[in-house]
């Protein structure tokens, strides 16, 4: 038999005999099944879904990433401490044979695992959805709206830098600039106040946003918006909705509910078949100006095209296929710990880990911050209060000090973005829940990375340590 054929299969009946296993395989069942049904959702069949998909895969996804790691850990770590691993290696088996033997392993119980609880979440949503009484009109739109694959089409944003920069010269020539404030601050300043006035609807008045065309015109299509109101508490807002580009003008009138994310379904335009895909889309918001309120968008996410592309069956598997090669990634980085150091060290490191992975936002937002925004705003986080008499221009000057740490935890944010990217950006359920299409070139460049790139770079650096690390001999009785 091959040498990791055999180190695998020996690694994986150790890991089959184990009760933890056990122990995974019901907590991974009782997310599928009993989860969702202990919380509520909003009562409709896209609420169920996105429920059930979010907490169930969630949750899987990190259970299985856990014991993964923990395992990872154990698989060689846990051997050289009991003395079993220099059995192996006294034998004429390359070092990096042991490795990948420990990695394939983990790979076949995460791919059993992984296809039962996908498995079990596909047939508990399923089975919810025919025992929870829902009108078939509404089982249907669910269909459309939250079991699907949508494809997202965004307006671009338009050109205002020029507008920018003259605004900034009018603040300059009425000498409108406060002392020790940076150019790029205002521009930037100056840049979020003139989105918001052109992504504003005023009572009575309307905004228009323009979208590239697809290649090819649906049979369904979505518009997706979510907006606020400079009213508080107003509800259920009149407006319309106009399409052009459609094949034929498409009106209608609907209700808005501020600070809630609506999703509208357009069935059929006139003659799909007939529209040149070519011509440019328009969507037309009007606010009929119910409680006199202004009506505020998100400039670029506020409202959105989204249209059918593929089945949620493949987006379902493709998303199964990324959580996969995630967890590939986990057990080359637990078998490499494990390799590097001592099983408690590597545990420690491992649950380290999985804490920078739970503070991704966080981590991901300051990374990708300017640099000398956050440095001024870390910098001066102590100086706020000794500002005098609330001015504060009067407030000292943050110290060399005080702007070297700031640097230092902006160069470590960012360090550990790079680091961690495959895992940091990693959306597959949320994406899922939120029947957003997972296009195929990111299982392509997931597996690229996380299945091939980085476990090779991995084992090579374990190889290295098993050949060059001395181990303790077995005590011989």
């Amino acid at each position: 038999m091959n040498p990791v054929a055999a180190i695998a299969l020996l690694a994986l009946r150790q890991t089959l005999r184990s009760r933890v296993v056990l122990a995974l395989l019901a907590l991974l069942l009782t997310a599928a099944f009993l989860l969702p049904l202990a919380i509520r959702h909003d009562g409709t069949p896209e609420g169920l879904i996105r429920l059930h998909l979010t907490y169930s895969l969630g949750i899987a996804g990190f259970l299985l990433s856990l014991v993964t790691l923990w395992a990872g850990c154990a698989a060689i770590s846990k051997e050289a401490d009991d003395n079993t691993l220099q059995l192996v290696l006294v034998k004429p088996v390359p070092r990096l044979h042991v490795w990948l033997g420990k990695w394939s392993a983990l790979l076949v119980l995460n791919a059993l695992l992984l296809a039962l609880a996908g498995g079990a979440a596909a047939a508990g949503l399923h089975a919810q959805l025919r025992r929870g009484g829902f009108d078939p009109a509404a089982l249907d739109r669910a269909r459309l709206t939250a079991l699907a694959a949508l494809d997202t089409i965004h307006s671009p944003l338009p050109d205002i830098e020029a507008d920018v920069r003259a605004d900034f010269e009018s603040w300059r020539a009425r000498n409108g600039i406060p002392p020790g404030v940076r150019e790029d601050a205002l521009l930037d300043s100056l840049r979020r106040a003139r989105l918001a006035r052109l992504y504003s609807i005023p009572p009575g008045e309307s905004n228009t946003w323009t979208f590239p065309p697809p290649p090819s015109l649906p049979a369904h299509w979505f518009v997706q918006f979510r907006c606020d109101a400079s009213v508080p508490g107003a509800a259920r807002m009149e407006a319309t909705l106009d399409l052009d580009g459609f094949g034929a003008p498409v009106s209608r009138d609907f209700l808005v509910t501020p600070g809630v994310q609506q999703m509208l379904l357009f069935t059929n335009p006139p003659a799909p078949d007939t529209a040149s895909s070519a011509a440019p889309l328009a969507v037309t918001f009007r606010n009929h100006g119910t409680h006199g309120a202004t009506l505020f968008f998100e400039p670029g996410d506020g409202l959105v095209l989204r249209h059918p592309h593929g089945t949620f069956a493949a987006n379902y598997l493709r998303a199964l296929l990324l959580m996969f090669l995630r967890l590939a990634l986990f057990a080359a980085i637990g078998v490499t710990l494990g390799t590097l150091f001592s099983m408690p060290v590597a545990a420690f490191l491992g649950l380290v880990l999985m804490l920078v992975l739970q503070l991704s936002g966080f981590i991901r937002a300051a990374a990708q911050a300017d640099r000398q925004t956050f440095v001024a705003n870390v910098a001066a986080f102590g100086q706020a209060g000794h500002a005098h008499d609330g001015d504060s221009a009067d407030s000292p000057a943050p110290s060399l000090a005080a702007r070297a740490l700031a640097n230092a935890l902006f160069c470590a944010y960012r360090g550990t973005w790079l680091a961690l990217r495959p895992l940091l950006d990693y959306r597959a359920p949320d994406d899922l829940a939120a029947a957003a299409r997972i296009p195929p070139g990111d299982v392509a460049r997931a597996l690229l990375q996380q299945g091939l790139l980085l476990p090779a770079f991995l084992a090579l650096l374990s190889t290295a340590v098993l050949k060059k690390r001395e181990w303790a001999l077995p005590q011989l009785s």
